[in-house]
């Protein structure tokens, strides 16, 4: 279909269709005067060329049928093209937008915010994905500026149940109308009685073929034999790194080139149909010409899984190659990660299948990226970050395997408690918000800029989606996108050690009245809960010295030992709260190692998530050493900490929970 332009009072039937309020109005053409006897009114001009009605001078407001004259001679003199016009009734409220946006990942997002001619000026929107519930929906409204309005501000209230319902019914109609591909409906009037907008207008387009989603086997990267394609006994090449790295692996590895009889003391095949034993993984590292060819062989032998590491397909420009090797694969059912990826590992089966020199430790992160690069950094400073992971997949090009794929598979794994995944571009998204939530969730996502933009597109050959969109999706879902590997790393701490937790009260316990007073400003940005403690007021008196804080943050003072933070948290643990924050300052009396044991019984008493802030270097370095080992998240200052906390918190209790307990 050819690009279609619907007018006002065109979307406005579309709407009433579905339930939708819209204004009173009169559709009426050149030379005639409509009998409208509301005022006051608006009278407007309709055609499909005239997109910005108000910026060309389209929208009249009047209020006397004399006036109504005037405006509609005004109108059909300053639009001669133009053969109708409409007049509908004045609306008044709180002026919001609301608009639709047809996004090639996600598909269709509805946009909501602050309307009228603040749009533009203050960028309060918020993008709503159809899959949203209606308890999603409300929790990514309340991130704007609008929802402060409906709850009631000064003059102005609206009622947040009737534009729900209104969202609700916008999304069954997107789902019904694929082919819209933008609709704008500001502004949006909201009141205490009505939702209505007060103009409206689409664009429809032909929906754009996607790539179609397909599950993945559960065992696909826990093969129990890989054969390395391309094998070689030259150390600078990627053939040699490969057949190394799968020294320490627990299953049967396969050299393959003509060339030689044996590469690192493993019998070498001239092909991999030449191998007398099923081969459950291929990693092929020849020329990019070739690999279509040595696919095949790979179909014909029957393997599962091809890893092309080579590079020079759509991302060298080369599109049409990359075409012939997915239609290989297709033809053999077999699956491809790449072509252009570093390859995968799965540190509990001691598997480097790819060139990267380091395993990292084993953990129950998965670990999904399109940036091969991205991930040997992050593999090496695992290590010392105490990061550990059930697998690590480079998904370069993704011609066949895509990123929502790989995740769906982390979802189902037994081996991984939390993902984390860094995006350039996702042409699966609609399909990846059905399994946001199951599991926490960590995304990194490159593209915000337009520079990053198109620095994802010369990396990987895919463009990177809409930024706003992507994060207001899937945080909308229970997905979190954080800024920086750092805070990538902090969530992950956290998360792997306590899942989501299903309450935001906090308690913050501390030798120093500074961090505990920036820990309590941070809690507050963020939306968590300090919890009082009255209730055990007379108890801590009892036992901490007559100066301490007497609220929340508990400050011991500067020279608590391990017995005053012990006394503290025996009393403190009768209270109900979430998560217990532990701020530790090294001073000469602080016993650092003993506070942490102390901790670390806390955790153990209690059940409930513990965190420690353990700040400084050398003198608080035992400390820490104690609570990674035993699993506890500490952090080097409050705001990483609190940050983490927050982070930690479903936002949405009902949907995220319901969808969790279905993995």
């Amino acid at each position: 279909m050819k690009d279609l332009f619907l007018t006002e009072p065109e979307v406005y039937s579309l709407l009433s269709s579905y339930g939708i309020s819209v204004p009173a109005y009169s559709l009426f053409k050149r030379g005639e005067l409509p009998s409208w006897n509301t005022f006051p009114a608006v009278v407007k001009v309709v055609s499909k060329r005239v997109i910005h009605k108000s910026s060309a001078g389209g929208v009249l407001f009047v209020s006397s049928r004399e006036e109504l004259k005037r405006a509609v001679s005004e109108l059909e003199q300053k639009f001669p093209e133009a053969e109708e016009f409409i007049v509908e009734e004045k609306l008044s409220g709180i002026e919001a937008f609301v608009g639709v946006k047809r996004d090639p990942s996600f598909l269709h997002v509805v946009g909501a915010g602050t309307g009228g001619i603040f749009v533009e000026l203050f960028k309060d929107v918020v993008f709503i994905p159809l899959k949203a519930s209606k308890e999603e929906t409300l929790e990514q409204i309340k991130k704007t500026k609008l929802y402060k309005l409906i709850e009631g501000f000064r003059n102005y209230r609206g009622n947040l149940e009737l534009f729900l319902d209104f969202i609700e019914k916008l999304k069954i109609l997107l789902t019904e109308h694929p082919e819209i591909y933008e609709l704008d409906l500001n502004p949006t009037f909201i009141t205490e009685s009505y939702i209505v907008p007060a103009d409206g207008r689409a664009l429809l387009k032909e929906p754009e073929k996607r790539r179609e989603f397909k599950p993945l086997p559960d065992n696909l990267f826990r093969p129990k034999s890989v054969a390395v394609i391309g094998a070689s006994k030259n150390p600078k090449k990627v053939g040699y790194a490969l057949v190394r790295n799968l020294e320490r692996f627990k299953g049967k590895v396969f050299p393959v080139n003509p060339k030689y009889e044996k590469v690192l003391g493993f019998k070498c095949y001239p092909s991999v149909k030449e191998v007398p034993e099923p081969v459950d993984c291929a990693l092929i590292a020849v020329p990019a010409e070739v690999v279509p060819s040595v696919l095949k062989e790979c179909g014909e032998k029957g393997v599962n899984l091809a890893v092309v590491i080579s590079a020079g397909f759509k991302e060298a420009g080369r599109e049409e190659l990359e075409r012939e090797l997915v239609e290989v694969a297709k033809k053999y059912g077999i699956r491809v990660l790449g072509p252009n990826t570093l390859g995968f590992m799965v540190p509990p089966l001691g598997l480097n299948a790819s060139f990267s020199t380091t395993l990292p430790p084993e953990g129950e992160i998965s670990f999904l990226s399109q940036s091969g690069a991205l991930i040997t950094a992050v593999v090496d400073a695992a290590a010392s970050e105490d990061i550990g992971f059930s697998e690590v997949i480079s998904l370069g090009n993704q011609a066949d395997i895509e990123i929502t794929e790989c995740f769906d598979l982390a979802v189902r794994s037994s081996d991984t408690k939390v993902i984390l995944s860094y995006v350039e571009g996702l042409e699966l998204g609609f399909e990846l918000l059905d399994f946001v939530g199951r599991k926490p969730a960590v995304f990194i996502k490159a593209g915000k800029s337009e520079g990053g933009k198109r620095a994802a597109a010369s990396h990987t050959g895919s463009l990177a989606g809409n930024y706003k969109v992507f994060k207001d999706a899937v945080e909308c879902r229970g997905g979190i996108v954080v800024d920086s590997l750092e805070e990538a790393f902090d969530c992950c701490r956290f998360l792997t050690a306590y899942g989501r937790l299903r309450g935001k009260k906090l308690l913050i316990v501390t030798n120093a009245g500074g961090p505990g007073t920036l820990s309590a400003d941070y809690a507050t940005t963020f939306g968590l809960e300090l919890i009082s403690v009255d209730p055990v007021l007379e108890e801590l008196s009892e036992v901490l010295p007559p100066n301490w804080s007497r609220i929340n943050p508990v400050d011991l003072i500067g020279d608590a030992t391990s017995d005053r933070y012990r006394a503290a948290f025996e009393i403190l643990e009768k209270l109900q709260w979430d998560v217990c924050l532990v701020i530790v300052t090294p001073q000469s009396m602080t016993d650092v190692p003993e506070i942490a044991h102390e901790v670390v019984k806390l955790a153990e008493r209690t059940k409930r998530a513990v965190v420690g802030c353990f700040m400084g270097g050398s003198s608080v370095s035992k400390g820490v050493e104690i609570l990674k080992r035993e699993g506890i998240p500490v952090y080097p200052d409050p705001y990483r900490a609190v940050n983490s906390i927050r982070r930690g918190v479903w936002s949405v209790q009902s949907s995220s929970e319901e969808r969790r307990e279905k993995v």
